[in-house]
């Protein structure tokens, strides 16, 4: 289809389309929410690259070659009570110039680079009770940038521990979505078994590749028990008019400990311990409320130095859709951050929703360099930041889409007693001509 994005100041009008779905039947089974099945699958994936994999030019007596090549790969399973996923990606890269007249400049460099993410969750007992989880990076490269260098891999590595779960119900919403679409009175078994084969989507490619879509959709059709249907079902869960907004349930609380456990050889990082609790509770069958609460602390001694990337202006600058990149800056060990977040959404209908959001961010460091400036003392400096956000959008006619957003943020703080607010509104159609 062809688009196009349209901004300006929107008017409110008066909605022409009814609710496409009676609310009245989900609030009768509200079960479906606490009843989710986490949806078991396993798949791996292997690729082979090359943006460049060979290219010559010659011109006379002069030449230059370049090659390469990579390779990816991907294993993945989940089940109630252990997820598992790990990879590996590797690159490389050669250049090479010659001239046959000019011999002492030829010149030749190759590089190579590999990096595997892992990560893991096991629960002890209840699926829904303790777990232990790790996560990280291995990352190492070589060829002629890796001479004369010491430090040539990181091992970015967090553990730790926790109690509970928060599952997501989205599937279950959609399945809802799905069934009053095709007009059936689904059983509570019905829902859950849409659902499930929504929950397992992200296998359908690894596993059936070319034909993924269309066998995803004849799954679904078939847990749906109508024959003929997968076409009225993708167009549910693809098209625009069809809003099914994020569902979770459930709670959880974590802590852990993150490090790089292969730093260079004068390197004494001592990483970082992070805690963390969620909330998550849908409303209803067309409401959600989500509240999460986290803290970092850096572990190293005060008279240490690192890179601090601030929260609080990550925060911001995501949250107003400025495209810079956030800087870090040198400061000493034992900052700490805090971050308390509230969300609350609610599809008023398959084509409309709505989202509020309020956040509140803290951080105290010490930057380092500072003390000729104070006595030889340096300071401890706290800052602070609020964001109130709030989202609507509705579909009209299956044809345009409006979203009309808001967002107020305010700094506080050392250095910031008299800041000014910083406000946003702004509008976005999209309009499918075609």
């Amino acid at each position: 289809r062809f688009s196009i994005l349209i901004f300006f100041v929107l008017i409110s009008s008066t909605s022409l389309i009814p609710r496409l779905y009676s609310y009245q039947k989900m609030f009768d089974s509200n079960f479906g929410y606490y009843s989710v099945n986490i949806p078991e699958y396993e798949y791996r994936t292997f690729m082979l690259s090359g943006d460049d994999l060979f290219s010559t030019v010659s011109n006379g007596t002069y030449s230059e070659t370049s090659m390469n090549f990579g390779a990816d790969y991907m294993s993945k399973s989940q089940s109630p009570g252990y997820n598992l996923s790990y990879g590996l990606s590797f690159n490389y890269d050669s250049y090479s110039e010659s001239d046959s007249d000019w011999p002492e400049d030829d010149y030749y460099e190759s590089n190579w680079t590999m990096d595997a993410p892992f990560s893991a969750d096991k629960y002890f007992g209840d699926t829904q009770g303790m777990f232990g989880f790790a996560s990280g990076n291995f990352w190492t490269f070589g060829g002629d940038d890796a001479e004369d260098v010491d430090d040539t891999s990181d091992l970015f590595l967090t553990v730790g521990a926790g109690f509970g779960r928060v599952i997501s119900a989205k599937p279950v919403a959609q399945a809802y979505a799905v069934a009053d679409a095709l007009g059936i009175d689904a059983s509570d078994d019905t829902i859950l078994a849409i659902a499930e084969v929504i929950g397992a989507a992200d296998s359908y490619w690894s596993i059936y590749k070319d034909d993924a879509t269309q066998q995803y959709y004849n799954d679904l059709a078939e847990a749906a028990g109508v024959d003929g249907a997968a076409m009225q079902i993708q167009k549910v869960l693809t098209s625009p008019a069809y809003n099914v907004s994020d569902r979770f349930t459930g709670w959880n609380v974590k802590a852990g400990i993150t490090n790089n456990y292969m730093q260079c050889d004068d390197c004494e990082d001592k990483g970082s311990m992070m805690l963390e609790a969620n909330y998550a509770m849908p409303m209803d069958m067309d409401s959600q409320v989500m509240v999460s609460f986290g803290y970092t602390m850096d572990l190293n001694d005060d008279d240490s130095t690192g890179e601090f990337s601030s929260p609080i202006f990550a925060s911001f600058l995501n949250a107003f859709n400025v495209d810079e990149d956030l800087e870090s800056y040198s400061v000493q060990g034992g900052w700490n951050a805090m971050s308390l977040s509230a969300t609350y959404t609610k599809d008023h209908s398959y084509n409309w929703s709505t989202s509020a959001g309020f956040s509140y961010i803290s951080e105290t460091y010490s930057p380092d360099g500072y003390g000729d400036y104070y006595d030889g003392d340096t300071p401890e400096f706290s800052t602070n930041g609020m964001l109130l956000t709030v989202s609507t959008t509705k579909a009209i006619l299956n044809q345009m889409s409006v979203t009309a957003s808001f967002v107020y943020g305010k700094l506080g703080g050392d250095g910031y007693d008299d800041s000014d607010p910083v406000t946003e509104l702004s509008t976005q159609v999209t309009y499918w001509v075609f």
